[in-house]
């Protein structure tokens, strides 16, 4: 029996709403499904009966408005998000809706047609025009491909949707409508009063836009970017003389347009990308990191000898992106990469102002940065591709994977060659990394026990120096079998 017969032999009367239908009526896939049926005494005692039927899990997102979300045990795994009507009828649940084109309603049962992908899960069906009920001119703005709240009340009710609005533009590649972002510009204040993280989700999906640097500067001009992250506020008119009007802030916008660029068409700018790919993590959060990469420059921006200098900067901004992410609600995980690259991203530009980089010098960095490596290698190809236009960039594609030569004395910051430089010395670490170390992570010829049992040491830091000893060696091409590293231990006495 399909989805949609199972659910109406619960719940006889539903109604499909929100963002499903609306991706429906644009011809779009989509993962959830949103149900609104009428009030029931017994609507929890269905609940459970409907998930049993469906074999699904079954809990509550929002016990007072009891909205309850399903999820399917099986494969394909589906989602369903079922809830009474607000205010107790369709027309009022409808009115009570963010935008008008999520306040559009259809019955289930002229979802016939109603089905899910076997292989993503995802459910497509053609619903009738005729037969959608639509108070607020939702299909009109659909067609316009329009964001327009369904009242003027909308943000008060639920602040979240300031943040909602931009999403679901990015995602459809609609506008917002003047008055919408007149109004988000007067109550983006109240976003403060949003769960952090329903602000997370709100935020990483806008981050999944091919353009979401776009889509955060007009989040910037109408005075939300900063209500989220207060302490961006302070990098628009920070290093001002060195970035141009903008200051840091315009930077940090310009860095995560090019990892936009970058992670939009991997295989284009790194033929490693089947190897680098799966190292690197969701885009989203590879943005999230570049948005928050130079947050401290403001709090740490001093004259140095005549020089505007933001020393310590890196260290600072992790440890203010960990309390950021925090009050979002990221996890451990998410927030050690995070931190972990902001942390570093000076690194790589570091060993890229050296005449030459030794394997030891490679060697160190990568033990440093272990798995986080080729995330920091991403973060910084953007950093450093900031600092060129984005024509200028193209005409380095064919030049970035050249190998570095010397870097000449004397040139300016933004000068184009210096970029090139600093760029083709990401991809020479990029292209060690994966020749190299990924494969010595794997191939490991001595252990702990062998260094106690060779040299006679005991447990304690000196067996992991003498490890590292031996994977330099290893890295360097001079020890390839275990009988050459423990020969070679023998001689570390």
């Amino acid at each position: 029996m399909e989805l949609a017969a199972r659910i109406l032999g619960v719940f006889p009367e539903a109604w499909l709403v929100g963002g499903a239908l609306r991706d429906a009526l644009l011809g779009l896939q989509f993962k959830d499904i949103d149900l609104a049926v009428p009030p029931s005494a017994d609507f929890r005692e269905r609940l459970a009966r409907l998930a049993r039927e469906l074999d699904a899990a079954c809990f509550p997102l929002d016990e007072e408005s009891q909205v309850w979300r399903l999820t399917g045990r099986g494969k394909p795994a589906f989602q369903l998000d079922i809830m009474p009507f607000v205010g107790g009828t369709l027309e009022s649940d409808l009115l009570r809706r963010d935008f008008t084109v999520n306040a559009l309603a259809a019955r289930l049962s002229d979802a016939a047609g109603l089905k899910a992908d076997r292989k993503t899960g995802a459910f497509s069906f053609k619903p009738a025009r005729g037969a959608v009920k639509d108070l607020c001119g939702g299909l009109k703005d659909l067609a316009a491909k329009k964001i327009r709240p369904v009242s003027p009340g909308v943000f008060k009710e639920d602040p979240l949707r300031l943040l909602r609005a931009f999403r679901i533009a990015a995602a459809l590649d609609f506008s917002i409508t003047p008055e919408a972002l007149k109004a988000v510009k007067k109550h983006a204040g109240l976003i403060t009063k949003a769960a952090g993280e329903r602000v997370r989700e709100e935020l990483l999906r806008l981050l999944e836009s091919p353009d979401s640097a776009c889509w955060l500067a007009l989040l910037h001009k109408h005075g939300l970017l900063c209500a989220v992250f207060p302490d961006l506020a302070a990098q628009e008119t920070c290093a001002i003389n060195y970035y141009g009007k903008g200051g840091v802030l315009k930077h940090t916008l310009l860095v995560v347009e090019r990892l936009d660029c970058l992670l939009g068409d991997l295989p284009a700018w790194l033929p490693e990308h089947r190897r680098a790919a799966p190292l690197l993590p969701a885009p989203r959060l590879l943005k999230f990191a570049a948005l928050l990469h130079d947050i401290a420059k403001p709090p740490k921006a001093a004259m140095v000898k005549g020089r505007l200098r933001f020393f310590g900067h890196e260290e600072y901004g992790a440890v203010m992106a960990e309390k950021v992410m925090g009050e979002l609600r990221f996890s451990r995980e998410e927030t050690r990469l995070v931190m972990s690259v902001i942390g570093a991203h000076l690194r790589p530009g570091n060993l890229a102002a050296n005449d030459s980089i030794s394997d030891r010098a490679m060697f160190r960095f990568f033990r440093a940065m272990g798995e986080y490596t080729v995330p920091l290698l991403a973060l910084s190809w953007a950093d450093h591709a900031s600092y060129v236009s984005a024509e200028k960039l193209r005409t380095f594609r064919k030049k970035l994977q050249a190998a570095p030569g010397p870097l000449k004395p004397g040139l300016p910051y933004d000068s184009p060659l210096k970029t090139l430089h600093y760029m083709q010395v990401l991809g020479l670490l990029l292209r060690t990394y994966l020749k190299k170390d990924l494969k010595l992570s794997a191939l490991r010829l001595v252990d702990g026990n062998d260094v106690i049992k060779t040299l006679k040491v005991k447990e304690g830091p000196r067996v992991g120096e003498l490890l590292d000893k031996v994977r330099l060696l290893q890295f360097e091409g001079k020890v390839k079998t275990r009988e050459q590293a423990l020969k070679a231990l023998k001689g570390m006495r």
